[in-house]
């Protein structure tokens, strides 16, 4: 009896076990955390606005170098224009006449350059060899002049007066001694006193002796000084003609020579140098010619023209729009320091228009100038956006909104 006793509390105490066990499970036991799966991150694409204007791909306002009266306008607003066309021509006429003249200034040194190196032509060598002949003749006949002066009669009545002259010395020193010789005295011995024996009629007669010398010696002197004068004054002007003759002479034999011997190089270098100059001259005044005709510099559309015909334009003032119309671009200036930093060339760019709510195109970021300007107070800078895609509704100066993606 006891031990069944035994044995029933046994198996009490495993059953209150099982039980303390299974509530201890169920409301006591911790329980395992179950994991949280990790959240999944979404890229969130960042995007700048700004507002920009559509502007042709290429465009340039057009003017002249130099003023002038226009005479053409050749085109009107909206033309469809060529590379190289004309579009306004000013009055041109001086600036012809300078082409003509320098044209013509280079026919000259071309023809001088080719004569230059040709040579002399057969008659110019003839008329050369006259010339030297005919300054020899000159100095023949001259010669001969001279010769006839020195060696003729001029000479003998020279000769003669000089006999004369001598002559008449000799007879003046003559008369000279002797009345010397008369009017000499002598003094007393002893004595103060002077005697002069030759006094009186001896000396009357030594002193018209001596003056008669005397004139004979004045009259020979003054006919050799003709004879002299007379002759000098010829010989001196042949022997001038004859200096003068050789001169030519040797003159005519040096162009001879030259024209014989054909241009030196330094000759033909001088005469390829006048033709270079002269084409130099000629290339400027066409130049300047065609600076009278405003060319279009590409292929595009007349978008304004502020000019007409018979108005005087002075330099630089622009006078014609002309645009490219095929190809577009945005230009905003609205982007601040904080957000150009994150604008990179080549990144995809969403272009709406206020005048187009319903067109939406996409373009490519081009260009970023790096100087910022001051806009109402705030650092911007410029981007240019290329359009990728044409619309022909789009017209130049239309407002856009830009949204660049910077990721």
């Amino acid at each position: 009896m006891k031990g069944k006793q035994i044995l029933i509390m046994a198996f009490g105490v495993i059953v209150l076990s099982g039980l303390g066990f299974a509530g201890y499970q169920q409301f006591l036991a911790p329980t395992a955390a179950t994991p949280t799966p990790a959240p999944q991150t979404q890229a969130i694409d960042e995007v700048i606005s700004a507002q920009g204007f559509v502007v042709p791909a290429r465009a340039v306002d057009l003017a002249f170098r130099s003023g002038g009266r226009v005479t053409e306008v050749l085109i009107s607003e909206g033309d469809q224009v060529k590379h190289g066309q004309a579009l306004i021509r000013l009055q041109d006429d001086q600036l012809q006449a300078g082409v003509a003249q320098a044209q013509a200034a280079l026919a000259l040194a071309q023809a001088n350059l080719a004569q230059v190196q040709d040579g002399a032509r057969p008659e110019e060598i003839a008329a050369a060899e006259a010339s030297l002949r005919t300054a020899q003749a000159q100095i023949g006949a001259a010669s001969a002049e001279r010769d006839r002066l020195t060696g003729g009669a001029t000479d003998a009545a020279i000769t003669a007066a000089q006999a004369r002259l001598a002559a008449a010395l000799v007879d003046q020193k003559v008369a000279q001694d002797n009345y010397d010789k008369v009017t000499r005295c002598f003094s007393v011995p002893d004595s103060n006193d002077e005697v002069c024996p030759g006094l009186g009629t001896p000396e009357e007669q030594a002193r018209a002796a001596l003056k008669a010398a005397n004139d004979a010696v004045a009259a020979a002197q003054s006919a050799l000084n003709e004879a002299t004068k007379g002759a000098g004054k010829q010989v001196q002007a042949a022997q001038s003609n004859v200096a003068a003759a050789a001169a030519q002479r040797d003159l005519a034999q040096a162009r001879l020579d030259q024209v014989k011997a054909g241009a030196t190089q330094a000759q033909i270098d001088v005469a390829k140098a006048g033709v270079a100059q002269a084409q130099a001259a000629v290339d400027a005044a066409k130049a300047a010619l065609s600076e009278a005709t405003l060319i279009a510099p590409f292929d595009g559309s007349i978008a304004q023209i502020s000019v007409e015909a018979g108005q005087v334009v002075g330099p630089g003032s622009p006078l014609v729009s002309l645009a490219d119309l095929g190809a577009w671009e945005v230009e905003t200036d609205d982007l601040s320091e904080v957000d150009v930093v994150n604008v990179k060339i080549d990144q995809p760019v969403t272009l709406t228009f206020d005048a187009l709510p319903e067109v939406k195109l996409n373009g490519t970021v081009i260009a970023i100038t790096p100087k910022a300007q001051t806009k109402r107070g705030d650092v911007t800078y410029t981007v240019k956006v290329r359009v990728n895609e044409a619309d022909a509704r789009l017209k130049w100066g239309m407002t856009a909104q830009v949204e660049i993606k910077t990721k």
